[in-house]
Order: C-alpha cells, then structure tokens, then sequence
C-alpha cells in the first residue's frame, strides 16, 4: 500500500465520501464549503434536511478511529460554519444534521 500525504488522504476520503452519498440519492450542495469560521466538507440535501458531512480519513488506526477526532470542539466549530451558510444563502429556519463519515484506507 503506497501512503498519502494528509491532503491527498483527505481529499481522496472526500472523493470517494461524496461518490458514496450521491449513490445513496443525496444531492451534494457544496463541496469543501468555507467560511472566515471554518470549513464543512460537504453539504448535502435529502428528504427537506440539509446534511452537513464531516469526513475523516485515516490510513491506519494507530492513533485511533478516524471519527474520535470529531470532539464536542470540533462540533461546536462545524456548527458556526452551518449557521454562516444558512446566512449567506438566505436560509430560513429547516431541518438539518450534521453527520461523519469515518473512512479507513488499508
């Protein structure tokens, strides 16, 4: 197996995330959406619910799941950056999630 650099294990997760969810019918709004807050990795639309994935890639579990690194912080920041979208797009009051996709490549 050759080794990724972290930009390319974490676009390559993304990639292969986004190909994913659309085979699971939801519309990819936005892809690596960024705000002066943060960042979502991709926006999603399905069922009147907007979808707000984080996607974390690992190579190995050495140093955990690829979803540990998602904490209560980690949260809290993503969810800065949903409110910024809604703000900007003009979005009123919906439904919305926000989900990780934990990806390891062996």
């Amino acid at each position: 197996m050759s080794f990724y650099t972290k930009s390319q294990l974490a676009h390559w997760g993304e990639a292969l995330a986004k190909k994913f969810l659309e085979e699971k019918g939801i519309l990819i709004r936005e892809c690596n959406y960024r705000t002066v807050s943060g960042e979502i990795d991709l926006i999603g639309f399905k069922d009147d619910r907007f979808i707000f994935f984080e996607v974390k890639t690992r190579q190995s579990v050495n140093y955990g799941f690829p979803e540990e690194a998602v904490d209560l912080k980690k949260l809290e920041h993503i969810e800065t950056v949903i409110w910024d979208f809604f703000e900007s797009n003009d979005i009123p009051d919906c439904d919305w999630q926000i989900d990780v996709i934990s990806i390891i490549r062996n």
